[in-house]
This record gives structure tokens, C-alpha cells and sequence, in this order.
């Protein structure tokens, strides 16, 4: 399965200690060149664990005609994301902002959000609950939607 990761996914999972989710449901996972500065050059919280872990797969985007033209209405990393997912035909891209998201939907990707990864987590029988992470990544100060986390932990039921 080829997956593509934004930063806000791997930066959250890593604050909550979780970054090893993603290698045990997909093995692998792959990221642009800039999702990789961002974590790493940055030195946002949980950006060594990410830089080392052995799962991660930096590339290059080849089109980067088509990566400016998304910049009128994404970052640089979301629009990188977005291009290497289609150049290597991504069955899933993990991704947390709303507008990216949205777009990725609608060229036709599959996305998941990290409450998605912790719901299959939970569903695959590597975490027991999912309401201790959300309060965790709600105190890291990740933003995520009242709506959402209130359906995921139905889903988990865990409310």
C-alpha cells in the first residue's frame, strides 16, 4: 500500500507518542521533500523521532508546475503531497488540513486524518482507546473539530 503523510500527521502522532502506528498498519510511509524540512529543519516538537525513524521514505516531487499552482491555495508541503501522491498513485494520503483534504477528496485520494489512524489503531488492536490520545493532542494544542472527535469516539465506542 502506497501512503503519502503530510507533516501535521506525523508531528501529531509523535507529540502523543504514537509515531510507530503508522509502521505497524502500512510498513511504510512516504513523504515529500518538504513535509521532510518542515519536520525536521524546523525542530518542531517530535521532529527527531521523525527524522529517524527508518519507515519514512523522503522523495522529490517531479512536477513542480504542477506543486506552484497549488500554492495559490495550499502550503508548500500540503501541495507537494498532493502532487506525490498522484505521480506514485497513492492508495492513501494522511493529511489533517481541512482545504487539503477537500482537495485530495475530490481528485479522487483517499484520506485519513490522524483521529482515523487512532480509530484503526484501536480497530487493529494496537492501542485500547482513542479518548486519551485526543485529550493529549487537545493540550499539545492540535486542532481538531468538536464535531469529529465526537463522531470517532462513537465509532470507538468510546462515548
Amino acid at each position: 500500500m502506497k501512503v503519502i503523510s503530510d507533516a501535521s500527521t506525523l508531528i501529531g502522532l509523535a507529540r502523543i507518542g504514537q509515531l510507530n502506528l503508522l509502521r505497524k498498519l502500512y510498513s511504510q510511509i512516504i513523504i515529500p521533500q518538504a513535509v521532510f524540512e518542515e519536520v525536521s529543519k524546523e525542530k518542531k516538537a517530535g521532529s527527531e523521532k521523525i527524522s529517524k525513524a527508518s519507515y519514512i521514505k523522503i522523495e522529490k516531487v517531479k512536477d513542480e508546475i504542477a506543486v506552484k499552482f497549488l500554492l495559490g491555495n495550499l502550503g508548500r508541503g500540503e501541495s507537494e503531497v498532493l502532487v506525490l501522491a498522484k505521480e506514485k498513485q497513492a492508495d492513501l494520503i494522511l493529511i489533517d488540513e481541512k482545504k487539503a483534504r477537500k482537495m485530495a477528496r475530490r481528485a479522487g485520494f483517499k484520506v485519513m486524518g490522524i483521529l482515523g489512524l487512532l480509530l484503526v489503531s484501536k480497530r487493529n488492536g494496537f492501542i485500547s482507546n482513542i479518548k486519551a490520545f485526543i485529550d493529549e493532542l487537545n493540550k499539545q494544542g492540535f486542532r481538531l473539530s468538536n464535531r469529529v472527535i465526537k463522531e470517532i469516539l462513537k465509532e470507538a465506542g468510546e462515548l
